[in-house]
């Protein structure tokens, strides 16, 4: 897919962040229609809006990807509509931040719907049609916490990002034979509203604060979604964004002898420093 004119791109999670980012990327790419789905509706007119003012047509679909009528009724209506859905973008992602103690089945079960299986719904949906048409291209967006947990407090999010990257390299070797690319992105730290949205849970607001500090190596979702559709382009698997994670992934890689003993060095003494955020009870 080097020439993205005029594919049709479904992308969950559009409304904000890195999916309007990513459907902006494309609609300069000149593809169209961009199908986009969220469940948030206002942002979702906004991503709209601003993909007609690039001249390209937008398709608004809101739907929970955790709920799988809501897909498949998505992606009918998507394909009624257009007729074939050439690239299939997963970005949607909550977040629950808090001690795996304190977390309820309820917790784990509101993250794995959205972040994990909300990627299993459009993808056993989609790839079928893909199949049939012997083309197309599936992007699940993981996270950097997709390959490895630097920090703590946030194990539903780790994952179910773990799983993503095990479900998109399952799926490539099986979709690469029948003409489908897969492209796992991880990014590192991202300027997105998942970090405000995100509920904490056995903490203090004031744990937001010092996550802020963790900003300081993060890149904007723009930076994110060139990475995102240059990989689809020229049919890259695996994309690891910002300098920071690159960093970070090559060493948890190649240099494993070092990484457990500092990772067990790092923790405690974060977790030192994060004590002071616990609420007790």
């Amino acid at each position: 897919m080097k020439d993205l004119r005029d594919k049709v791109v479904l992308i969950t999670g559009a409304a904000s962040g890195i999916g309007r980012a990513t459907a902006v990327e494309f609609a300069l790419e000149g593809a169209g229609p961009l199908i986009l789905n969220d469940i948030d509706e206002q942002g979702l007119r906004e991503t709209a809006s601003t993909i007609r003012s690039l001249g390209r047509e937008a398709i608004v679909l809101t739907a929970d990807v955790s709920d799988y009528g809501a897909v498949a009724e998505m992606i009918a209506t998507a394909l009624d509509r257009t007729g074939r859905i050439d690239v299939l973008v997963n970005v949607a992602g909550i977040g629950i931040v808090g001690p795996v103690e304190v977390l309820e089945m309820e917790d784990w079960r509101k993250v794995m719907g959205v972040d994990l299986f909300g990627v299993l719904h459009t993808v056993s949906l989609v790839y079928p049609h893909m199949l049939e048409r012997g083309s197309g291209h599936i992007v699940n967006v993981s996270s950097g916490a997709g390959l490895m947990v630097p920090t703590p407090y946030n194990a539903p999010y780790n994952t179910s990002k773990f799983a993503v990257v095990g479900l998109s390299e399952s799926l490539l070797y099986e979709a690469r034979a029948h003409g489908v690319g897969v492209t796992c992105v991880c990014p590192g730290l991202v300027r997105t509203p998942i970090y405000e949205t995100s509920r904490l849970k056995g903490l203090s607001d004031d744990m937001k604060h010092e996550l802020d500090r963790l900003m300081v190596t993060a890149e904007e979702p723009g930076d994110t979604a060139r990475a995102l559709v240059n990989a689809v382009k020229k049919d890259r698997f695996l994309v690891v964004t910002t300098f920071f994670w690159k960093c970070l992934y090559f060493t948890r890689r190649h240099f494993s002898f070092l990484w457990f003993p500092a990772m067990r060095f790092f923790s405690r003494v974060l977790m030192r420093r994060l004590e002071r955020f616990r609420i007790a009870g």
